[in-house]
């Protein structure tokens, strides 16, 4: 359990079952890096796929998610979230098996389709569990709350990735052809992600929110009285106005994340001679472990700040980290400022997820898929202008790119959460200096 006296306080804001609830997550999260680490690799050096090639690959997984998040955002509001988490699980235990068989029969296809199969069943966990964690914490202290949930995720990918690294750096210096058993990782995920589904469905109390267990203890807080009957969306125009400029931004910023990531691989083989796959690997593997494991202790100071400065801060950090990596002389250099980068990014989603859960209480299910929607779009777009501008401008043209979209989140963002203040369900400003009975 979260312990001392800031643990006593975080446990005030939070329902009896979100820590054994994030704590599953540690499952669903093993294979996480190696699936990241495998795509770029797979397409570009084991299947030999083009820069445009890679692009289209890249977005098949979310041509699969924006077919399926509009319906899953839909019932995560109707429907038992647990159902939801556990059908997704099932669907990346899918993806895995399809990742498998294409690349033991060398097949992009194959390959491809394993992308669309994650993309389509990405949203039957994300949408809900994010639904679930809101649910189980105080408005107060939901960065934080995504930020625990990121924690575990670090957890599970440092565990994972060691594994895979063992097996994939053995098997590749003894057995290089052979396919079955350097990629075995795999299925092994696969089992870990039926298991993580099968356990949250059976463990989780989806009925017990935060507001419910503070009625049951007798310490609701005043502001959780005042907020009981604002459920509803308002909509308005001006909550309309500050709502599209939101889901815009969140698509730009899916754009600008999707452009340079998918050439890294092939910036740091062709451009830095960083040939050994396994090399590769180590480079990769500080950013994706160290952000997560960061993400808790980011969700706190997220709390602690207005989020058009968090945004405005991370942003310009982001574009300026961008700059650095396309100037990287060294695979050592790139991997060090890979860490900020990727921890930056995460920054910003919890920032941006605590706006999203108080946006409205009644309708969590319907924001988190509007947006994760946009999301997609954004990353449909990316990769495939990034492959583009790879193809024709340059190795340093998506980067480039990349740095001007982030700086132009900075406005778009600003203005959007400041038109949607007022609309918000959950105000901060309605808090009291009282969480559960506890001064804050």
């Amino acid at each position: 359990m979260l312990k001392s006296n800031n643990g006593e306080e975080a446990e005030s804001k939070i329902t009896p079952d979100f820590v054994p609830m994030i704590r599953i997550v540690f499952w669903n999260s093993l294979g996480f890096f190696f699936f990241q680490f495998l795509i770029p690799y797979v397409t570009a050096q084991l299947l030999e796929a083009s820069g445009t090639e890679m692009g289209l690959t890249f977005a098949s997984q979310t041509i699969g998610g924006l077919i399926s998040t509009p319906i899953v955002g839909y019932l995560t509001d109707r429907v038992s979230k647990k159902l939801l988490v556990l059908i997704g699980s099932f669907g990346r235990a899918a993806c895995y098996i399809l990742l498998y068989v294409g690349i033991i029969f060398s097949s992009l296809i194959i390959f491809a389709i394993g992308l669309f199969v994650l993309g389509f069943f990405l949203g039957f966990f994300w949408s809900p569990l994010n639904a679930l964690i809101s649910e189980k914490s105080h408005k107060t202290f939901r960065s934080s709350a995504f930020g625990k949930q990121g924690g575990m995720l670090g957890k599970g990918n440092f565990v994972g990735s060691i594994f895979s690294f063992l097996i994939f750096g053995i098997a590749n210096y003894y057995v290089p052809n052979n396919r079955i058993i350097v990629y075995c990782p795999l299925i092994l995920f696969t089992i870990s992600n039926i298991y993580a589904g099968i356990t949250f469905h059976r463990k989780v109390d989806e009925n017990l929110t935060y507001d419910i267990h503070m009625n049951f203890t007798n310490e609701v807080s005043m502001d959780s009285e005042l907020e009981t009957n604002h459920t509803s969306l308002t909509l308005t125009i001006g909550f309309m106005i500050g709502f599209i400029l939101l889901i815009t931004a969140f698509m730009t910023s899916s754009t600008n994340q999707t452009i340079a990531p998918p050439f890294f691989q092939v910036y740091l083989i062709n451009e830095l001679n960083v040939i050994n796959p396994t090399l590769v690997m180590f480079i990769y593997f500080p950013s994706q472990i160290i952000s997560l494991l960061l993400a808790p202790r980011m969700g706190k100071l997220a709390d602690r700040i207005k989020p058009q400065l968090a945004i405005m801060i991370i942003c310009g950090f982001g574009a300026l980290v961008t700059w650095l990596i396309v100037n990287s002389t060294s695979g050592l250099m790139f991997g060090i400022i890979l860490v900020f980068d990727v921890t930056l990014a995460w920054a910003s989603s919890l920032v941006l997820q605590n706006v999203l859960s108080r946006i409205s209480k009644g309708h969590r299910g319907k924001i988190f898929g509007v947006v994760q929607w946009m999301s997609f779009l954004g990353a449909i777009v990316g990769p495939i202008v990034g492959g583009l501008a790879w193809d024709h401008l340059g190795f340093q043209a998506p980067f480039i790119i990349s740095i001007f979209i982030e700086l132009s989140l900075i406005p778009l963002y600003i203005i959007a959460i400041s038109i949607l203040k007022p609309y918000m369900a959950e105000k901060i400003e309605m808090d009291f200096k009282k969480v559960g009975g506890k001064e804050i």
